[in-house]
Protein backbone atom coordinates (compact mmCIF):
# COMPACT_ATOMS: atom_id res chain seq x y z
CA UNK A 1 0.00 0.00 0.00
CA UNK A 2 2.85 2.42 0.43
CA UNK A 3 4.64 1.72 -2.59
CA UNK A 4 0.76 2.57 -4.45
CA UNK A 5 0.17 -0.89 -5.33
CA UNK A 6 -3.00 -2.61 -5.10
CA UNK A 7 -3.90 -6.51 -4.36
CA UNK A 8 -6.58 -8.07 -5.82
CA UNK A 9 -7.57 -10.12 -2.54
CA UNK A 10 -8.02 -9.87 0.52
CA UNK A 11 -4.97 -10.06 2.96
CA UNK A 12 -5.96 -9.71 6.31
CA UNK A 13 -5.54 -13.55 7.00
CA UNK A 14 -4.26 -13.37 10.34
CA UNK A 15 -6.96 -11.06 12.15
CA UNK A 16 -9.45 -13.65 10.34
CA UNK A 17 -8.02 -16.35 11.69
CA UNK A 18 -8.00 -14.63 15.26
CA UNK A 19 -11.67 -13.66 14.67
CA UNK A 20 -12.80 -16.80 13.62
CA UNK A 21 -10.86 -18.74 16.84
CA UNK A 22 -12.45 -16.04 19.23
CA UNK A 23 -15.66 -16.38 18.48
CA UNK A 24 -15.51 -20.01 17.87
CA UNK A 25 -14.27 -20.56 21.34
CA UNK A 26 -17.34 -17.37 22.94
CA UNK A 27 -20.21 -18.97 20.90
CA UNK A 28 -19.02 -22.45 21.27
CA UNK A 29 -19.07 -23.40 17.88
CA UNK A 30 -17.43 -23.49 14.60
CA UNK A 31 -17.32 -19.88 13.25
CA UNK A 32 -15.69 -19.16 9.83
CA UNK A 33 -14.56 -15.31 9.36
CA UNK A 34 -13.70 -14.55 5.89
CA UNK A 35 -12.80 -11.09 4.58
CA UNK A 36 -14.63 -9.96 1.38
CA UNK A 37 -13.48 -6.31 1.19
CA UNK A 38 -9.81 -4.63 2.19
CA UNK A 39 -8.11 -1.68 2.15
CA UNK A 40 -5.05 -3.62 0.41
CA UNK A 41 -7.36 -3.91 -2.39
CA UNK A 42 -8.59 0.22 -2.57
CA UNK A 43 -11.78 -0.40 -0.41
CA UNK A 44 -11.94 2.25 2.45
CA UNK A 45 -11.89 -0.73 5.11
CA UNK A 46 -11.94 -4.06 5.59
CA UNK A 47 -15.26 -5.83 5.81
CA UNK A 48 -15.46 -9.23 6.51
CA UNK A 49 -18.41 -12.32 7.50
CA UNK A 50 -19.04 -14.33 9.78
CA UNK A 51 -20.91 -17.13 10.06
CA UNK A 52 -20.97 -21.11 11.60
CA UNK A 53 -18.99 -23.42 9.32
CA UNK A 54 -21.71 -25.49 8.25
CA UNK A 55 -23.74 -22.53 6.46
CA UNK A 56 -21.21 -21.53 4.25
CA UNK A 57 -21.23 -24.50 2.37
CA UNK A 58 -19.66 -24.94 -0.67
CA UNK A 59 -17.96 -21.74 -0.39
CA UNK A 60 -15.95 -22.90 2.39
CA UNK A 61 -12.50 -23.94 1.47
CA UNK A 62 -10.31 -21.82 3.98
CA UNK A 63 -11.53 -23.63 7.02
CA UNK A 64 -8.49 -26.04 6.93
CA UNK A 65 -5.81 -22.65 7.39
CA UNK A 66 -7.29 -21.94 10.63
CA UNK A 67 -7.47 -25.39 12.43
CA UNK A 68 -5.65 -25.45 15.55
CA UNK A 69 -2.17 -27.71 16.10
CA UNK A 70 -1.04 -28.65 19.55
CA UNK A 71 2.33 -27.22 19.82
CA UNK A 72 3.30 -31.02 21.38
CA UNK A 73 2.15 -32.36 18.74
CA UNK A 74 4.15 -30.32 16.15
CA UNK A 75 7.41 -30.75 18.40
CA UNK A 76 6.77 -34.68 18.01
CA UNK A 77 6.49 -34.30 13.85
CA UNK A 78 9.53 -31.86 13.98
CA UNK A 79 11.61 -34.51 16.15
CA UNK A 80 10.56 -37.36 14.08
CA UNK A 81 11.86 -35.40 10.93
CA UNK A 82 14.90 -34.76 12.54
CA UNK A 83 15.27 -38.49 13.87
CA UNK A 84 14.80 -39.53 10.40
CA UNK A 85 17.32 -37.05 8.98
CA UNK A 86 19.98 -38.31 11.36
CA UNK A 87 19.59 -41.44 10.60
CA UNK A 88 20.02 -40.98 6.78
CA UNK A 89 23.21 -38.95 8.03
CA UNK A 90 24.84 -41.64 9.79
CA UNK A 91 24.32 -43.95 6.87
CA UNK A 92 25.27 -41.93 4.57
CA UNK A 93 28.24 -41.18 6.34
CA UNK A 94 28.96 -44.86 6.71
CA UNK A 95 28.71 -45.22 3.08
CA UNK A 96 30.68 -42.34 2.57
CA UNK A 97 32.96 -43.69 4.83
CA UNK A 98 33.58 -47.37 2.83
CA UNK A 99 33.68 -45.35 -0.28
CA UNK A 100 36.28 -43.14 1.19
CA UNK A 101 38.18 -46.34 2.42
CA UNK A 102 37.88 -48.01 -0.95
CA UNK A 103 39.27 -44.71 -2.87
CA UNK A 104 42.74 -45.06 -0.30
CA UNK A 105 43.24 -48.32 -1.01
CA UNK A 106 42.96 -48.13 -4.99
CA UNK A 107 40.10 -50.89 -5.25
CA UNK A 108 38.73 -49.30 -8.33
CA UNK A 109 35.38 -48.65 -9.76
CA UNK A 110 33.91 -52.17 -9.26
CA UNK A 111 34.57 -52.41 -5.82
CA UNK A 112 32.96 -48.85 -5.19
CA UNK A 113 29.29 -50.47 -7.36
CA UNK A 114 29.93 -53.68 -5.21
CA UNK A 115 30.10 -52.30 -1.94
CA UNK A 116 27.33 -49.86 -3.15
CA UNK A 117 25.02 -53.24 -3.94
CA UNK A 118 25.86 -54.33 -0.82
CA UNK A 119 24.68 -51.08 1.49
CA UNK A 120 21.36 -50.72 -0.89
CA UNK A 121 20.18 -53.79 -1.87
CA UNK A 122 19.54 -52.20 -5.76
CA UNK A 123 21.12 -52.64 -8.94
CA UNK A 124 24.05 -50.31 -9.75
CA UNK A 125 26.03 -49.45 -12.82
CA UNK A 126 28.22 -47.18 -14.34
CA UNK A 127 28.76 -45.92 -17.60
CA UNK A 128 31.36 -43.91 -19.57
CA UNK A 129 30.50 -40.92 -21.91
CA UNK A 130 29.11 -42.36 -24.60
CA UNK A 131 26.73 -44.49 -22.45
CA UNK A 132 28.84 -48.24 -22.41
CA UNK A 133 27.90 -49.52 -19.24
CA UNK A 134 31.93 -50.13 -18.29
CA UNK A 135 31.03 -51.67 -14.33
CA UNK A 136 27.82 -52.99 -13.57
CA UNK A 137 26.65 -54.76 -10.14
CA UNK A 138 25.47 -58.82 -10.95
CA UNK A 139 22.19 -58.10 -10.88
CA UNK A 140 21.71 -55.95 -13.61
CA UNK A 141 20.20 -56.21 -16.79
CA UNK A 142 19.85 -53.16 -19.02
CA UNK A 143 16.93 -53.37 -22.23
CA UNK A 144 16.09 -49.67 -22.66
CA UNK A 145 18.43 -47.19 -24.42
CA UNK A 146 20.59 -44.89 -22.23
CA UNK A 147 21.91 -42.62 -24.95
CA UNK A 148 18.18 -41.41 -25.18
CA UNK A 149 17.98 -40.06 -21.15
CA UNK A 150 20.20 -36.98 -21.49
CA UNK A 151 20.93 -35.13 -18.09
CA UNK A 152 23.04 -33.16 -16.04
CA UNK A 153 22.00 -33.44 -12.72
CA UNK A 154 20.84 -36.04 -10.55
CA UNK A 155 17.36 -37.34 -11.32
CA UNK A 156 14.57 -39.41 -11.02
CA UNK A 157 13.69 -41.03 -15.03
CA UNK A 158 10.53 -43.62 -15.13
CA UNK A 159 11.50 -45.59 -17.97
CA UNK A 160 7.95 -47.98 -17.35
CA UNK A 161 5.19 -48.17 -14.70
CA UNK A 162 7.44 -50.55 -13.06
CA UNK A 163 11.24 -49.32 -13.64
CA UNK A 164 13.00 -46.11 -12.88
CA UNK A 165 16.59 -45.18 -12.46
CA UNK A 166 18.00 -42.73 -10.23
CA UNK A 167 21.16 -41.39 -12.55
CA UNK A 168 23.34 -38.90 -12.20
CA UNK A 169 26.21 -37.63 -13.97
CA UNK A 170 30.09 -38.08 -13.43
CA UNK A 171 32.26 -34.75 -13.72
CA UNK A 172 35.79 -33.98 -13.82
CA UNK A 173 37.48 -31.87 -15.68
CA UNK A 174 34.09 -29.65 -15.96
CA UNK A 175 32.76 -32.25 -18.24
CA UNK A 176 30.24 -35.03 -17.83
CA UNK A 177 32.33 -38.21 -18.19
CA UNK A 178 29.93 -40.57 -17.36
CA UNK A 179 27.20 -41.75 -15.29
CA UNK A 180 25.82 -43.42 -12.24
CA UNK A 181 22.92 -45.25 -12.05
CA UNK A 182 20.89 -46.81 -8.96
CA UNK A 183 17.77 -49.27 -10.60
CA UNK A 184 14.37 -49.26 -8.93
CA UNK A 185 11.65 -51.95 -9.64
CA UNK A 186 8.23 -52.86 -8.63
CA UNK A 187 7.31 -49.33 -8.56
CA UNK A 188 9.64 -48.18 -6.37
CA UNK A 189 10.80 -44.99 -5.92
CA UNK A 190 14.74 -43.71 -4.25
CA UNK A 191 14.31 -42.36 -0.75
CA UNK A 192 16.21 -38.95 0.34
CA UNK A 193 19.14 -41.63 1.74
CA UNK A 194 19.29 -42.78 -1.76
CA UNK A 195 19.80 -39.47 -3.82
CA UNK A 196 22.70 -38.35 -0.84
CA UNK A 197 24.24 -41.70 -1.56
CA UNK A 198 24.27 -41.47 -5.46
CA UNK A 199 25.64 -38.08 -5.48
CA UNK A 200 29.01 -39.26 -3.10
CA UNK A 201 28.86 -41.85 -5.05
CA UNK A 202 29.11 -39.90 -8.24
CA UNK A 203 31.95 -38.12 -6.63
CA UNK A 204 33.79 -40.53 -5.25
CA UNK A 205 33.90 -41.90 -9.04
CA UNK A 206 34.78 -39.06 -10.73
CA UNK A 207 38.17 -38.90 -8.26
CA UNK A 208 38.79 -42.48 -9.92
CA UNK A 209 38.31 -41.47 -13.10
CA UNK A 210 40.47 -38.66 -12.91
CA UNK A 211 43.13 -40.42 -10.84
CA UNK A 212 42.66 -43.57 -13.53
CA UNK A 213 43.05 -40.75 -16.34
CA UNK A 214 46.06 -39.13 -15.34
CA UNK A 215 48.01 -42.56 -15.20
CA UNK A 216 46.76 -43.82 -18.12
CA UNK A 217 48.18 -40.39 -19.33
CA UNK A 218 51.47 -40.93 -18.15
CA UNK A 219 51.88 -44.34 -18.82
CA UNK A 220 50.70 -43.86 -22.26
CA UNK A 221 53.07 -40.66 -22.65
CA UNK A 222 55.78 -42.84 -21.79
CA UNK A 223 54.78 -45.60 -24.01
CA UNK A 224 54.40 -43.11 -27.15
CA UNK A 225 57.59 -41.46 -26.27
CA UNK A 226 59.16 -45.14 -26.63
CA UNK A 227 57.32 -46.29 -30.01
CA UNK A 228 58.35 -42.86 -31.21
CA UNK A 229 62.25 -43.62 -30.66
CA UNK A 230 62.06 -46.99 -31.89
CA UNK A 231 60.20 -45.81 -35.18
CA UNK A 232 63.10 -42.82 -35.87
CA UNK A 233 66.17 -44.94 -35.03
CA UNK A 234 66.97 -43.00 -31.67
CA UNK A 235 67.42 -46.10 -29.89
CA UNK A 236 70.06 -49.30 -30.36
CA UNK A 237 68.75 -52.61 -29.42
CA UNK A 238 69.45 -53.58 -26.01
CA UNK A 239 67.86 -50.03 -25.13
CA UNK A 240 65.03 -51.15 -26.80
CA UNK A 241 64.76 -54.19 -24.83
CA UNK A 242 65.21 -53.17 -21.70
CA UNK A 243 62.91 -50.42 -21.86
CA UNK A 244 60.23 -53.24 -24.08
CA UNK A 245 61.13 -55.00 -20.64
CA UNK A 246 60.07 -52.51 -17.74
CA UNK A 247 56.81 -51.19 -20.28
CA UNK A 248 55.91 -54.83 -20.23
CA UNK A 249 56.57 -55.59 -23.95
CA UNK A 250 58.48 -58.62 -24.15
CA UNK A 251 60.94 -57.62 -26.83
CA UNK A 252 61.42 -61.34 -28.64
CA UNK A 253 57.12 -61.87 -28.40
CA UNK A 254 55.44 -61.25 -32.17
CA UNK A 255 54.03 -57.97 -32.90
CA UNK A 256 52.03 -56.34 -35.26
CA UNK A 257 51.52 -53.00 -36.35
CA UNK A 258 48.09 -51.07 -37.44
CA UNK A 259 48.55 -47.15 -38.82
CA UNK A 260 45.03 -45.53 -39.07
CA UNK A 261 44.68 -42.15 -41.39
CA UNK A 262 41.58 -39.56 -41.10
CA UNK A 263 40.40 -37.20 -43.03
CA UNK A 264 41.24 -33.52 -41.73
CA UNK A 265 38.28 -31.35 -41.12
CA UNK A 266 40.11 -28.68 -39.18
CA UNK A 267 42.00 -25.91 -40.90
CA UNK A 268 43.26 -24.68 -37.55
CA UNK A 269 46.04 -26.93 -36.50
CA UNK A 270 45.29 -27.21 -32.57
CA UNK A 271 42.02 -28.90 -33.36
CA UNK A 272 43.44 -31.47 -35.02
CA UNK A 273 45.99 -31.99 -31.89
CA UNK A 274 42.79 -32.05 -29.53
CA UNK A 275 40.69 -34.77 -32.00
CA UNK A 276 44.05 -36.43 -32.55
CA UNK A 277 44.57 -37.06 -28.81
CA UNK A 278 40.58 -37.64 -28.03
CA UNK A 279 40.95 -40.71 -30.74
CA UNK A 280 44.28 -42.01 -28.97
CA UNK A 281 42.35 -41.80 -25.64
CA UNK A 282 39.17 -43.53 -27.68
CA UNK A 283 41.41 -46.29 -28.65
CA UNK A 284 43.27 -47.33 -25.77
CA UNK A 285 39.99 -47.87 -24.12
CA UNK A 286 38.86 -50.19 -27.15
CA UNK A 287 42.14 -51.82 -27.05
CA UNK A 288 42.37 -51.80 -22.97
CA UNK A 289 38.36 -53.21 -22.90
CA UNK A 290 39.70 -56.40 -24.58
CA UNK A 291 42.81 -57.06 -22.90
CA UNK A 292 45.46 -55.94 -25.86
CA UNK A 293 48.36 -55.42 -25.04
CA UNK A 294 49.63 -52.06 -27.15
CA UNK A 295 51.40 -48.94 -27.97
CA UNK A 296 49.58 -45.88 -29.48
CA UNK A 297 51.65 -43.29 -31.23
CA UNK A 298 51.03 -40.48 -33.39
CA UNK A 299 53.73 -39.93 -36.19
CA UNK A 300 52.92 -37.12 -38.83
CA UNK A 301 49.48 -36.98 -39.63
CA UNK A 302 49.08 -40.76 -38.89
CA UNK A 303 48.64 -42.84 -35.41
CA UNK A 304 50.38 -45.77 -34.94
CA UNK A 305 49.11 -49.02 -33.18
CA UNK A 306 51.58 -51.78 -32.16
CA UNK A 307 50.11 -54.66 -31.06
CA UNK A 308 51.58 -57.79 -28.99
CA UNK A 309 49.96 -60.37 -30.86
CA UNK A 310 49.51 -63.34 -28.18
CA UNK A 311 47.54 -60.95 -26.57
CA UNK A 312 45.26 -60.35 -29.98
CA UNK A 313 44.89 -64.00 -30.59
CA UNK A 314 43.09 -64.59 -27.77
CA UNK A 315 40.10 -62.66 -28.71
CA UNK A 316 39.21 -65.59 -31.26
CA UNK A 317 38.96 -63.30 -34.00
CA UNK A 318 40.47 -62.70 -37.69
CA UNK A 319 42.30 -59.51 -38.01
CA UNK A 320 39.73 -57.91 -40.07
CA UNK A 321 36.86 -58.18 -37.93
CA UNK A 322 38.72 -57.06 -35.68
CA UNK A 323 40.11 -54.12 -37.23
CA UNK A 324 36.78 -53.60 -38.71
CA UNK A 325 35.31 -53.19 -35.40
CA UNK A 326 38.07 -50.68 -34.38
CA UNK A 327 36.61 -48.47 -37.50
CA UNK A 328 33.25 -48.77 -36.74
CA UNK A 329 34.17 -47.47 -32.75
CA UNK A 330 35.97 -44.49 -33.97
CA UNK A 331 33.00 -43.77 -36.29
CA UNK A 332 30.24 -43.67 -33.69
CA UNK A 333 32.61 -41.12 -32.40
CA UNK A 334 33.75 -38.98 -34.90
CA UNK A 335 31.01 -39.12 -36.94
CA UNK A 336 32.37 -36.36 -39.39
CA UNK A 337 35.34 -38.31 -40.36
CA UNK A 338 36.72 -40.72 -42.49
CA UNK A 339 39.10 -43.71 -41.12
CA UNK A 340 41.44 -45.67 -43.03
CA UNK A 341 43.91 -48.85 -41.80
CA UNK A 342 46.82 -49.99 -42.84
CA UNK A 343 47.90 -53.65 -41.36
CA UNK A 344 51.40 -55.50 -41.48
CA UNK A 345 52.42 -58.56 -41.10
CA UNK A 346 53.27 -60.07 -38.13
CA UNK A 347 57.28 -59.86 -37.03
CA UNK A 348 59.00 -61.92 -33.96
CA UNK A 349 61.58 -59.16 -32.78
CA UNK A 350 60.28 -55.15 -31.15
CA UNK A 351 63.83 -53.90 -32.84
CA UNK A 352 62.26 -54.24 -36.44
CA UNK A 353 59.32 -52.48 -36.10
CA UNK A 354 60.34 -50.09 -38.68
CA UNK A 355 59.62 -53.18 -41.26
CA UNK A 356 55.93 -53.02 -39.83
CA UNK A 357 55.57 -49.48 -40.61
CA UNK A 358 57.10 -49.45 -43.75
CA UNK A 359 54.44 -52.20 -44.65
CA UNK A 360 51.34 -49.94 -43.29
CA UNK A 361 52.22 -47.58 -45.44
CA UNK A 362 52.52 -49.39 -48.44
CA UNK A 363 49.37 -50.90 -47.18
CA UNK A 364 47.30 -47.36 -47.20
CA UNK A 365 48.86 -45.93 -50.77
CA UNK A 366 46.12 -49.23 -51.67
CA UNK A 367 43.15 -46.71 -50.33
CA UNK A 368 40.23 -46.10 -51.72
CA UNK A 369 36.61 -44.40 -50.91
CA UNK A 370 35.44 -48.08 -51.24
CA UNK A 371 38.22 -49.85 -49.42
CA UNK A 372 39.35 -48.93 -45.14
CA UNK A 373 40.93 -51.57 -44.65
CA UNK A 374 44.40 -52.62 -46.21
CA UNK A 375 46.27 -55.03 -45.49
CA UNK A 376 50.43 -55.47 -46.85
CA UNK A 377 49.78 -59.13 -47.19
CA UNK A 378 47.19 -58.78 -50.00
CA UNK A 379 49.37 -56.59 -52.18
CA UNK A 380 52.02 -58.39 -54.98
CA UNK A 381 54.45 -57.30 -55.94
CA UNK A 382 53.47 -53.49 -56.18
CA UNK A 383 53.41 -53.73 -52.58
CA UNK A 384 57.87 -53.53 -53.44
CA UNK A 385 57.11 -50.07 -55.26
CA UNK A 386 54.55 -48.97 -52.65
CA UNK A 387 57.41 -48.77 -50.06
CA UNK A 388 59.37 -45.30 -51.46
CA UNK A 389 58.13 -43.02 -49.83
CA UNK A 390 57.65 -40.42 -52.15
CA UNK A 391 54.56 -40.81 -54.37
CA UNK A 392 55.92 -38.54 -57.03
CA UNK A 393 58.37 -41.02 -57.75
CA UNK A 394 55.36 -43.52 -57.91
CA UNK A 395 53.64 -41.64 -60.17
CA UNK A 396 56.25 -41.22 -62.49
CA UNK A 397 56.86 -44.64 -62.88
CA UNK A 398 53.45 -45.31 -63.80
CA UNK A 399 53.45 -42.56 -66.26
CA UNK A 400 57.05 -43.50 -67.84
CA UNK A 401 54.87 -47.16 -68.30
CA UNK A 402 51.78 -46.20 -69.39
CA UNK A 403 51.09 -42.39 -70.12
CA UNK A 404 51.10 -42.92 -73.43
CA UNK A 405 48.45 -45.88 -73.88
CA UNK A 406 46.39 -44.19 -70.62
CA UNK A 407 46.41 -40.42 -73.14
CA UNK A 408 44.61 -42.88 -76.06
CA UNK A 409 42.68 -45.41 -74.44
CA UNK A 410 40.13 -43.49 -73.07
CA UNK A 411 37.79 -46.35 -72.34
CA UNK A 412 40.38 -48.68 -71.06
CA UNK A 413 39.97 -51.34 -73.53
CA UNK A 414 43.79 -51.83 -74.71
CA UNK A 415 44.93 -51.47 -71.18
CA UNK A 416 42.38 -54.51 -69.83
CA UNK A 417 43.92 -56.11 -72.93
CA UNK A 418 47.74 -55.80 -72.17
CA UNK A 419 47.33 -56.76 -68.55
CA UNK A 420 44.81 -59.80 -69.68
CA UNK A 421 47.91 -60.82 -71.85
CA UNK A 422 50.45 -60.41 -68.98
CA UNK A 423 48.38 -62.52 -66.70
CA UNK A 424 47.81 -65.00 -68.75
CA UNK A 425 51.99 -65.48 -69.33
CA UNK A 426 51.74 -63.83 -72.71
CA UNK A 427 49.74 -66.71 -74.01
CA UNK A 428 47.70 -65.72 -77.42
CA UNK A 429 45.56 -68.57 -76.99
CA UNK A 430 44.47 -68.13 -73.48
CA UNK A 431 44.27 -64.61 -73.47
CA UNK A 432 41.80 -64.79 -76.22
CA UNK A 433 39.74 -66.86 -74.41
CA UNK A 434 39.79 -64.80 -71.32
CA UNK A 435 38.42 -61.46 -73.20
CA UNK A 436 36.42 -63.65 -75.20
CA UNK A 437 38.03 -62.37 -78.59
CA UNK A 438 39.44 -63.95 -81.91
CA UNK A 439 42.83 -64.63 -82.06
CA UNK A 440 43.02 -62.22 -85.28
CA UNK A 441 41.09 -59.38 -83.09
CA UNK A 442 43.76 -59.89 -80.41
CA UNK A 443 46.92 -59.54 -82.48
CA UNK A 444 45.51 -56.52 -84.01
CA UNK A 445 45.27 -54.87 -80.36
CA UNK A 446 48.87 -56.44 -79.20
CA UNK A 447 50.13 -54.84 -82.08
CA UNK A 448 48.46 -51.35 -81.72
CA UNK A 449 49.40 -51.90 -78.21
CA UNK A 450 53.22 -52.25 -79.04
CA UNK A 451 53.30 -49.20 -81.38
CA UNK A 452 51.63 -46.91 -78.89
CA UNK A 453 54.32 -47.90 -75.73
CA UNK A 454 56.94 -48.66 -78.23
CA UNK A 455 57.92 -52.14 -76.53
CA UNK A 456 58.22 -55.92 -78.05
CA UNK A 457 56.09 -58.20 -76.74
CA UNK A 458 58.41 -60.38 -76.34
CA UNK A 459 60.37 -58.58 -74.21
CA UNK A 460 59.95 -59.94 -70.42
CA UNK A 461 62.04 -56.95 -68.97
CA UNK A 462 59.51 -54.36 -70.26
CA UNK A 463 56.07 -55.78 -69.90
CA UNK A 464 57.23 -56.57 -66.05
CA UNK A 465 57.73 -52.59 -65.79
CA UNK A 466 54.41 -52.38 -67.75
CA UNK A 467 52.37 -54.81 -65.25
CA UNK A 468 53.67 -53.36 -62.28
CA UNK A 469 52.33 -49.81 -63.45
CA UNK A 470 49.05 -51.62 -63.92
CA UNK A 471 49.34 -53.90 -60.91
CA UNK A 472 49.55 -49.99 -59.15
CA UNK A 473 46.51 -48.63 -61.27
CA UNK A 474 44.31 -51.69 -60.47
CA UNK A 475 45.42 -51.09 -56.24
CA UNK A 476 44.67 -47.35 -56.47
CA UNK A 477 41.53 -48.02 -58.17
CA UNK A 478 42.49 -45.81 -60.75
CA UNK A 479 41.72 -48.57 -63.57
CA UNK A 480 38.66 -51.06 -63.03
CA UNK A 481 38.23 -53.56 -64.98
Amino acid sequence: MADGNLSDRPICHTLCGYASGYLSTVLEKTILVKEVECRAMGYEQCKVICMPLEEWGHQEHEYSYYQSTSIIQELDEITAKLKIERDYLKQANEVQRKLTHALLSKQGLQKIVNLLNESTGLPIFIENETNEVIIKSADVMIDFELEKIDIDTTEFITITPELGILRTPIYFEEQIKGYCSFIYQTGKKPTELEYMIIDKTALTASVILLNENIKIGTEQNIKRSFLSDVLDGKLEQDEIYKIAHYLNFPPTESYWLLTLERTLNHSNISDEIEVNEELIRQIILFLNERNINALVSQKTDKLIILIEYPTFKRLNTVPHTFINQLLKYCLRRFKSYEFYIGASTVIEDLSQINILYNETLAALKAKNPEKHICFYEDLEIEGVLFQIKDEVLIDRFVMQQLGKLLEIDKDYDLTKTIYTYIENGININKTAKALSMSISGLRYRLSKISEILNIGLDDTKRLFSVYMALKVLKVKNQIIF
